[in-house]
């Protein structure tokens, strides 16, 4: 009769461990969805910064060339009114 006792305290902790494991897996499972949602955030926003950054790289070109077709355009008005 001690030795069912026994075993049914041994059973009982045993399941009690399998239950707390139950929960920390769901948890953990839970932290990684957070995390995995917060990445996906992440990289949109780091997408959307490198667009931006060409974006401004193309149009500083442009101001650029601008630039340079009016120092051209300036160059060859000083050098007609001379």
């Amino acid at each position: 009769m001690h030795d069912f006792k026994r075993l049914e305290e041994v059973v009982t902790a045993l399941v009690d461990k399998y239950r707390r494991a139950q929960a920390q897996v769901a948890g953990l499972r839970r932290d990684l969805a957070e995390r995995d949602r917060r990445l996906r955030g992440q990289e949109q926003a780091i997408r959307e910064l490198n667009q931006g950054r060409q974006d401004v790289a193309k149009r500083l070109d442009q101001l650029i060339g601008e630039l340079d077709r009016l120092d051209a355009e300036l160059g060859e008005s000083a050098t007609r009114g001379s």
